[in-house]
């Protein structure tokens, strides 16, 4: 029995699905009891849990082979990095009371540094409480999700601008699909390990903001130009898609490391792995004609 968080994301429902089409079995751990009919209805049990609490957590983890855990952004907290820790906490407590033979969890490129990563920080936070784990761990530091265009295509398709938090345009960073990042979580959930592991994934491929643009000119088949977002504009353009001012000053810091090239893999000593999708290839996936 593998139990997932966060399944109905793009992460958790690949990894929930690519279990299911190998016939193992499922446990969807969820929050919210009326999305629960979905997943019964492909196969797999369903465990009503919260991750601030440990005793719900701790029902949702017995008996499993392996253990997937995603914590969300916390868009709409007003203390991300506290609450984050609370979660954190109560995971800790149902892991080690449930003993699942392994936790598999979404990390991020940068978690190894302390300071200047802005929301990045809470999983930084989370890779040193899960290395006190006595159970095997693996930590998936995922690079920048292209599925963070998304919510671009439209304006680009009605504008033909790209608004970009990357500045310089050109400054190339690593990116990975949420695909092959749910594809990794199931691989590493039917593997045996001991110890905790760090594996660092990319996609095949390093993009720019100006990339994006030209990828998405061709496929909405008009002129895309990427416009910089200025810094001095990153907490309240964040505030002006509902996030808390809190959130929106940790992915304001967040824009910047990445931006000076502070946020990078740590790379020495780590496992490193390349996603195979391509932008182009996530970026259709969304486009509607």
């Amino acid at each position: 029995m593998y139990a997932i968080t966060g399944i109905t994301g793009h992460v958790g429902r690949v990894a929930a699905k690519l279990l299911l089409e190998k016939n193992l079995p499922v446990r969807a751990v969820l929050r919210n009891p009326v999305k629960g009919g979905e997943w019964k209805n492909k196969g797999t049990e369903v465990a009503i849990a919260e991750l601030h609490d440990a005793v719900s957590l701790e029902n949702a983890f017995k008996d499993t082979s392996g253990v997937f855990v995603m914590t969300p952004p916390l868009f709409d907290s007003n203390d991300p990095l506290g609450d984050h820790n609370r979660m954190l906490d109560a995971l800790v407590t149902a892991i080690k009371k449930a003993k699942p033979q392994k936790v598999v969890y979404l990390s991020s490129v940068g978690a190894h540094l302390e300071n200047g990563t802005g929301a990045i920080r809470k999983l930084y936070d989370m890779e040193q409480t899960f290395k006190t784990l006595d159970i095997p761990t693996a930590s998936i530091r995922a690079a920048w999700f292209m599925e963070n265009f998304q919510g671009n295509i439209a304006y680009a398709k009605d504008s033909g601008r790209l608004p970009s938090f990357l500045n310089p345009l050109d400054l190339s960073i690593p990116m990975v699909s949420a695909v092959d990042i749910g594809k990794l979580a199931a691989d590493l959930l039917q593997e045996n390990w001991e110890g905790h592991r760090i594996l660092e994934l990319s996609g095949p491929c390093s993009y720019s903001a100006n990339d994006v643009a030209y990828i998405l000119s061709y496929r909405l088949n008009r002129p895309v130009k990427a416009e910089v977002i200025p810094a001095e504009r990153y907490a309240t353009s964040y505030e002006s898609f509902g996030f808390t001012s809190a959130a929106s000053q940790l992915m304001a810091e967040m824009n910047e490391g990445f931006n000076k090239e502070h946020i990078i893999f740590e790379k020495t000593g780590q496992e490193q792995v390349a996603g195979k999708t391509l932008l182009e290839d996530a970026i259709n996936s969304y486009v509607i004609e």
